[in-house]
């Protein structure tokens, strides 16, 4: 059982973990995995309910798992930004469940068993989400959602924060250290969209479906297309 979680608490054994670890919001998924007992964390933000960047994941399996729904667009942290509220799935093999098919694959595949997305509110407005996975099926307990929320709260609280000390017209350093390739997909969505005429909407789809049935990240898709390596039009 977890104990009560408090967001002092929770600041202390963050601080801890960015002692070992130059990315702070990956020292927050590390605090976050510590202090829930799940089995791995990822921190995602949204842009515009289109585009997502995970900012910061626990370990190589969260990352694997993050990338996958980052090219399908599909999972518990897209499906927790839309509702702005917690979205649980205690055991992705459960095949009476329809939703987010591919993302339950490839998640299985990786070893996830449990995934669970909490949306990153300020006030009203949602810019991201904490996921949560097991690598077995499970729900959380009482105790885990309601640290989950704390946690969740405090991750949004720190993104504003990086952001709000960050020069003018720039990104926060703590995000440019995140381990995703968010730029060279804007990029590559933007050449596409010129290339073949559509919207930038259409040009992210088409970008995602191309890495999806290449079984590429959509990262590595993206760097080809905006070095003028891959046209996809």
């Amino acid at each position: 059982m977890v104990a009560r979680l408090e967001p002092e608490r929770f600041a202390q054994i963050v601080a801890a973990h960015h002692d070992q670890h130059r990315d702070p919001a990956s020292s927050l998924c590390l605090a976050c995995v510590d202090v829930l007992g799940v089995s791995g964390a990822g921190l995602v933000l949204m842009s515009g309910g289109r585009s997502l960047d995970f900012i910061g994941v626990s370990d190589r399996v969260s990352d694997a798992v993050e990338q996958m729904e980052y090219t399908l667009g599909e999972g518990p942290c897209v499906a927790a930004f839309h509702t702005k509220l917690p979205v649980f799935d205690a055991d992705l093999a459960d095949e009476r469940t329809a939703r987010w098919p591919e993302f339950r694959r490839g998640a299985l595949a990786a070893g996830v068993h449990a995934a669970f997305g909490f949306p990153l509110l300020v006030d009203r407005i949602c810019i991201g989400a904490l996921n949560l996975y097991h690598d077995r099926p499970g729900a959380l307990s009482d105790d885990q959602i309601a640290g989950a929320l704390v946690v969740a709260q405090c991750a949004s609280r720190s993104v504003l924060a990086w952001q709000a000390d960050a020069p003018p017209g720039r990104v926060a350093w703590q995000l440019e250290q995140a381990p995703n390739h968010g730029v060279e997909v804007h990029q590559a969505t933007g050449r596409i969209s010129v290339q073949a005429g559509i919207s930038l909407d259409d040009a992210l789809v088409l970008l995602r479906a191309y890495a999806f049935s290449h079984d590429r990240p959509i990262g590595d898709v993206a760097a080809d297309v905006a070095a003028g390596r891959l046209r996809l039009d």
